[in-house]
């Protein structure tokens, strides 16, 4: 007999009226994955490909300790959903050069396991890791994925995941990370497949100086559900966030995002900006978007915006008169929102994939 577990995820910081019915996701009856043994795992390693100058082990009782210690964004619950599986760390292994063999690919699909990796990025050390996750044919297994980030003092990491999943997948793909000072995290994060869709990103600017910024693009239709929740939680000194999120729902879709930057009493001279843009194309789309600044210190500077709505009436009407059918117009406008955030991952194989992703779904 399968086992289940009643989830409650992607929770705001501070709750908003309770009868809006946004401060958090409910997810019944969620199949709870059968974890196997390290050895076991490692049949899903064909699809990871590292650089020289990085290694993938197992945790130790000190790394695992750390991994457990931070927090993501899909909360309590999730940590609860895999806490059998192992954790597999990924750092670099040459801190003397930090730019040879920095480079990760994990291409995952989704098979009912549960994915756990500790990206511990090292003082003075810089990492780029890209995530392509994918359904297998035929299959309607869940996708569950965990990423932990240490970021020590001065370290880079440029992290990308992109999800192309069937429409009977059911997806999970949480991220939290602690940034020490002078460390910085860029994250491009792609939601273009699933049946419903659970993601974010919790950020805790723990030091003076670190930086968060994250690119989120999306694509909504035939009555897929996306719950997204970020937060970039600031503590130290002068630290900088940034939330840009540009997407597109048709086909009765449904969305909510919520968007969080924390200031917490300590952080003086620091920096949050958060802008949305949403595209909607058709009257049976359902938008909801949460941005949420919290200030505990006064010598702050925090900034949220958001653009919803159809397509311009100009746009549509210039694009018409040249030979374009209203169709047209909205699915090539709809796609260079798209690929202006693909545009920004930094692994060429992955963007290029991407791209031609969504190539095929116009």
């Amino acid at each position: 007999m399968e086992k289940s577990m009643n989830m409650t995820i992607n929770r705001l910081p501070a709750i908003t009226w309770n009868r809006l019915k946004m401060n958090e996701a409910f997810v019944p009856d969620v199949k709870i994955p059968v974890a196997g043994t390290y050895e076991e795992q490692l049949g899903k390693h064909a699809g990871i490909n590292l650089g020289s100058g990085l290694e993938l082990h197992q945790a130790d009782e000190n790394e695992k300790q750390l991994f457990d210690s931070i927090e993501t964004a899909l909360g309590k619950d999730m940590d609860k959903l895999g806490e059998n599986f192992p954790v597999e760390v990924i750092q670099c292994t040459d801190e003397k050069n930090p730019e040879a063999g920095n480079q990760a690919i994990l291409n995952l699909t989704a098979d009912g396991r549960y994915g756990r990796y500790f990206l511990y990025v090292k003082a003075n050390t810089r990492m780029n890791v890209a995530v392509y996750c994918t359904s297998k044919e035929k299959e309607a297994e869940p996708f569950f994925l965990q990423l932990k980030i240490y970021a020590e003092e001065n370290a880079k990491l440029d992290l990308t995941v992109v999800q192309t999943m069937d429409k009977k997948t059911k997806v999970f793909s949480d991220i939290g990370g602690i940034l020490g000072k002078n460390a910085s995290v860029d994250l491009v994060k792609m939601e273009l497949g699933g049946k419903e869709v659970y993601s974010g990103a919790y950020m805790d600017l723990k030091e003076d100086s670190s930086s968060f910024k994250t690119h989120i693009g999306y694509l909504g239709e035939e009555k897929q559900r996306l719950d997204m929740n970020y937060v970039a939680r600031h503590h130290g000194r002068k630290t900088e966030s940034l939330m840009e999120s540009s997407g597109v729902l048709s086909g009765e879709a449904f969305k909510l995002f919520r968007g969080t930057i924390d200031f917490v009493k300590g952080c003086p001279g620091s920096v949050g900006n958060e802008k949305e843009d949403v595209l909607l194309l058709g009257d049976d789309v359902v938008n909801q978007t949460i941005p949420l600044i919290l200030c505990a210190e006064e010598d702050v500077e925090g900034n949220h915006g958001a653009s919803i709505g159809e397509l311009d009436e100009k746009t549509l009407f210039y694009l018409m008169s040249r030979g374009f059918t209203k169709e047209a117009a909205e699915k090539m406008i709809a796609r260079a929102r798209l690929d202006a955030v693909a545009g920004q991952i930094k692994e060429p194989s992955i963007r290029e994939k991407t791209l031609k992703y969504l190539e095929e779904r116009q």
